[in-house]
């Protein structure tokens, strides 16, 4: 089924055509009801997560195709499905079986290995393994089931084979197969785009039509190959995915999600060719999309064929994967964002808040720096409350930009508790209970959601095989820059020898210095190890830790 190739350029347009959503309207699961509502982007709307099987959730997500180093556009969409897929399974105790492909078969792979004089093996093994390391260092999940392209040619070829048996797809005299789109009429339902002749335009010599998509490639010297039935070659793009996820999960798929540059013509080519092979009309109860990620200033996505990259490596060396993290939840997952400078610092001073009240209710629960006598009924009606919203949020599309905004009003009410003024008349032991219930609230929801909550100091305790750990050392410099402040300042005058009222006395003049010694003490060691002391006006000097950027002291709130 050859046509002649014109003379001219084969120029293809979009075209929205939104009367396919009518036509081929989204159906209603049946299933188990979460009460989770979840964003479809087949439907433009929220609608109601159905699980096809009780309690349990197949979620299919596009990987990387590995020839190059993964970058910030990449981090940002993984991390925001790492952080949805936690939700589910940590908040709303939903098993979630997680399914990720490398794409390892594609032509840059073939252009990379030619050009760096390796094999395409060489290749696509070294990023793949970039990528997991990469997502390691993110905190991310690794997937519950991880495929192959080149590992799986067979369910390749032989989903190729229905799709020609039944109509779907046609073989040219070159060997190639295509994907025959006008013999499905739901053909851009999903992106409701297609892809038309421009006036000016002939048929590709060995299309039909324009929109028709490669599913079989046929070899050409100094490329990786497999038999088929039509002859040496290699999958197309779109056919792996398709081939992979079914091989997985067969005819039905809960969540699928990827990109938002994959909308059009990957996920829409993924559905056609699925639903045709599967003989349904929704292979895919839901389609999710991350936002796409602009470099400041920039009016492009960050993509390495534009060149205007950071890579994963090179966004740790400023920012902790914490601070990414936080940076990823303060707008809708599906949102497009702007990284750089400006938009890390609100999640930068959000974490040093968070670790800040942290330090100061552990060291009141504790029984350390001034009596206060907090409200507990205050406290933990603020707790409940926020619990409702944080809960109700993640619900509503996993928002998590409205559950931050909740807990940090929790924090702020906390916070305002145990700044009251001391009252040194107090006699009754120091009630803790609500102080130590929201600790612990706060501690367990970041760490459901993928933030190592967990103090380098606490990390560093698990692991120290000294007999004294790092906090008796930073206890005892903060106990001795103490008595140095309160001596240089004249507090302990009341309470000191003869000997050293005497020196208080004479040496009065000189002790600026001492304090201007304590100060810098304290500036350094929050500059070069994110230890910030806080001196109080009554009771003892206290201490906590914060994640340090690259910029130092800057970056402290």
């Amino acid at each position: 089924m050859a046509f002649q190739r014109s003379a001219q350029t084969l120029v293809t347009k979009k075209k929205c055509i939104p009367e396919l959503a009518r036509k081929y309207p989204w159906t209603r699961p049946q299933g188990d009801e979460t009460g989770i509502s979840i964003y479809n982007f087949y439907t433009r709307s929220k609608l109601p997560l159905i699980l096809s099987t009780e309690g349990n959730l197949k979620w299919y997500v596009c990987g990387p195709t590995v020839y190059a180093e993964p970058h910030v556009g990449h981090a940002c969409s993984f991390v925001r499905f790492d952080v949805i897929r936690r939700i589910l399974m940590n908040v709303f105790d939903i098993n979630v079986v997680f399914m990720m492909n490398f794409t390892n078969v594609d032509d840059k792979i073939i252009d990379k290995a030619k050009k760096v004089g390796q094999t395409t093996e060489q290749v696509s093994s070294h990023y793949e393994s970039t990528f997991l390391k990469n997502m390691q260092q993110l905190n991310v999940l690794r997937p519950t089931v991880v495929h192959r392209v080149s590992d799986n040619v067979q369910n390749v070829i032989e989903f190729i084979e229905r799709l020609v048996e039944s109509g779907h797809a046609y073989v040219t005299g070159q060997g190639s197969v295509f994907f025959h789109c006008d013999s499905y009429e739901g053909y851009g339902s999903l992106s409701r785009m297609k892809v038309l002749p421009s006036e000016k335009t002939m048929f590709d010599d060995q299309k039909m039509k324009p929109q028709d998509f490669l599913l079989w490639k046929p070899h050409k010297v100094g490329e990786l190959f497999w038999d088929s039935p039509w002859g040496q070659g290699r999958p197309g793009w779109h056919i792996g995915c398709s081939a992979l996820a079914s091989k997985v999960f067969g005819g039905k798929i809960d969540i699928h999600s990827g990109g938002g540059d994959l909308k059009f013509p990957h996920h829409e080519n993924e559905l056609a060719q699925s639903n045709c092979y599967h003989h349904t009309n929704q292979w895919v109860n839901y389609w999710i999309h991350s936002g796409l990620v602009h470099r400041e200033g920039d009016s492009e996505k960050m993509s390495k064929s534009r060149g205007n990259i950071i890579t994963i490596p090179e966004l740790l060396e400023k920012y902790t994967s914490n601070q990414f993290r936080m940076f990823c939840l303060l707008k809708p997952y599906a949102m497009e964002v702007e990284y750089g400078e400006n938009a890390m610092k609100k999640p930068v001073q959000i974490l040093n808040k968070l670790t800040s009240h942290r330090a100061v209710a552990q060291s009141y629960i504790h029984g350390e720096g001034p009596s206060v006598d907090v409200s507990n009924d205050v406290l933990m009606q603020h707790l409940a409350f926020t619990q409702k919203i944080v809960r109700s949020a993640l619900a509503d599309n996993f928002d998590t930009q409205q559950m931050i905004s909740a807990l940090m009003s929790l924090v702020q009410v906390c916070n305002r508790e145990l700044s009251k003024p001391s009252n040194k008349n107090i006699i009754k032991a120091r009630e803790v209970y609500s102080v130590a219930a929201i600790t612990s609230y706060i501690d367990k929801l970041m760490s459901q959601l993928g933030f190592n909550f967990i103090s380098k100091l606490e990390s560093h305790a698990d692991s120290a095989n000294s007999s004294q750990s790092l906090e008796d050392i930073i206890n005892s410099v903060t106990h001795f820059r103490e008595r140095v402040r309160s001596f240089a300042l004249g507090g302990d005058a009341a309470n000191a020898t003869d000997e050293e009222k005497s020196l208080i006395r004479v040496h009065r003049d000189s002790h600026s210095a001492l304090l201007d010694s304590s100060d810098q003490l304290r500036d350094k060691l929050a500059a070069t190890a994110g230890i910030i002391i806080k001196d109080a006006e009554e009771g003892p000097s206290t201490w906590h830790m914060i994640e340090k950027t690259s910029d130092g002291p800057s970056a402290r709130e």
